[in-house]
């Protein structure tokens, strides 16, 4: 029984340890996050303004569950409507 457990705990050290160097992390969460604020406030207001802010609330909604990649993604398409990115 020990063997077994020894070995579940071996392979989730391994899946963590092979997972891929570019995945997104807790910090691209942060960078991206800080980045759409600061384009935010420098923006004008337009049409684009309401999605923007829209697609940040939901990256940072994201990003505070542990979704980074999809935090990720909502920051991007925020920049894009503030013609940023």
């Amino acid at each position: 029984m020990k063997f077994v457990t020894m070995a579940a705990v071996a392979a989730v050290c391994a899946a963590f340890a092979l997972a891929p160097a570019g995945a997104t992390s807790v910090n691209d969460c942060v960078s991206m996050g800080k980045q759409v604020s600061e384009a935010l406030s420098a923006a004008q207001a337009g049409s684009n303004m309401a999605a923007a802010r829209n697609e940040a609330a939901k990256g940072q909604l994201f990003c505070a569950t542990g979704q980074y990649a999809q935090g990720v993604a909502r920051y991007t398409r925020a920049l894009q409507l503030l013609g940023k990115a």
